[in-house]
């Protein structure tokens, strides 16, 4: 009954406005006829200059949010404008709703068919369009809502941003969870009329959607337990990279390519995974080298530390090390192991720039680089029994 009066209020309202203007504007109250209603041209007049002004409100207000409000509060450049648009867009929306309403498309419109439910609590069209809108905004509310706690408001308590990150997407859920509880309740919908609904959902999840419902659950465990997060160094299968992000659905994994690998929630869960950083981002490497028989053991030990200590990304704690490891067929064999923090997910690239730098050190110092070889010993003349023959 409330929303029969208020649509019954708005109708009333939107027809005192159009005699008023065609009172005092003769010309704009010739009639015609359209789809078997008897209109004005101020029918038409009054709703475009409405979506105008309503327009020109939702700019001035996007424009007043990212100039003025947002910057005070918000670093983020792209989570100012996706708010401002935001803004504007949901200004527009309610705007539009309200101007349907008001010329009879509402909820008590025929275009309002019931879908499913009991008869007292039939779910009807406009209701899942209200709801589905309602629920869109929550999510993306919460999403920029999410980017502001974790940049703004976690950054000053933490520096890791795999820490930060896993925290702000469960409070998004949660969020998420208590919101659409509200919506539903708030919008007059008993959940009894959705048993059906639920139970057609269940069917589906149990036959055609149990791979996203694993990916989903494996998610929330790598957001609880932690095993990998946002800004490590991982190894999954064959795919190697650096974490970005941790959805509901997957992570992505950025690898030295700057290819991004999607890689499913699941496969972190049920397949062994290697985690470079996961406790310490202090990684050992090993740079395994060989010279001649005809060098001196402890002279090459000096040349190998004195490279590991020129070089500025090799920690100087745990210090460089050098081990002698064999004899071998043709040289003599080490073992320089470094430390280092910042090229965990670069590894090759260190070695080679040591490499580079061994190589220098032995040619400045006479170093001998060995090569595989083999003596061949040939004995002259024949065998006596050849002779004889």
């Amino acid at each position: 009954m409330m929303q029969a009066s208020a649509t019954e209020e708005s109708v009333s309202a939107l027809n005192r406005l159009v005699q008023f203007i065609n009172k005092h504007v003769p010309f704009l109250d010739q009639s015609f006829s359209f789809v078997g209603e008897e209109l004005t041209i101020t029918h038409v007049i009054v709703p475009i200059l409405f979506l105008i002004i309503l327009n020109l409100f939702g700019n001035i207000s996007r424009a007043l949010l990212i100039n003025r409000v947002l910057n005070r509060y918000i670093d983020d450049r792209k989570t100012i404008l996706s708010i401002g648009n935001t803004t504007k867009y949901t200004i527009l929306i309610i705007g539009v709703t309200v101007l349907l309403s008001s010329i009879g498309i509402s909820s008590n419109s025929d275009l309002n068919v019931p879908l499913f439910g009991e008869e007292e609590k039939k779910v009807k069209l406009f209701d899942i369009l209200r709801i589905s809108f309602l629920f869109f905004l929550l999510i993306f509310v919460t999403k920029k809502l999410k980017i502001v706690f974790v940049h703004q408001i976690m950054s000053k308590y933490s520096n890791d941003i795999g820490v930060s990150q896993s925290i702000g997407t469960i409070a998004q859920y949660l969020a998420i969870i208590v919101g659409g509880f509200i919506i539903i309740q708030t919008s007059g919908i008993s959940l009894g009329s959705l048993n059906v609904l639920a139970g057609a959902l269940g069917v589906g999840i149990g036959f055609g959607l149990q791979n996203i419902a694993n990916n989903f659950i494996s998610g929330l465990i790598i957001l609880f337990e932690r095993p990998i997060k946002v800004g490590d160094r991982i190894e999954v299968g064959n795919v190697a990279g650096d974490v970005v992000k941790v959805s509901s659905r997957a992570t992505t994994v950025n690898t030295n390519d700057n290819i991004s690998v999607i890689v499913p929630n699941s496969e972190f869960i049920n397949q062994r995974v290697i985690n470079w950083s996961h406790n310490d981002r202090s990684i050992r490497f090993h740079v395994p080298v060989g010279v001649s028989y005809n060098e001196d053991p402890a002279k090459i030990k000096k040349i190998l530390l004195d490279v590991a200590a020129g070089h500025p990304d090799v920690l100087k704690k745990p210090a460089p090390d050098v081990l002698f490891l064999e004899y071998a067929d043709s040289s003599l064999n080490f073992d320089l192991m470094i430390w280092t923090s910042t090229y965990i997910n670069r590894p090759k690239v260190l070695i080679s720039q040591l490499y580079f730098e061994i190589f220098e050190k032995f040619k400045e110092h006479g170093v001998e680089i060995p090569f595989p070889q083999r003596d061949l010993h040939i004995r002259s003349g024949w065998p006596s029994d050849a002779k004889d023959r």
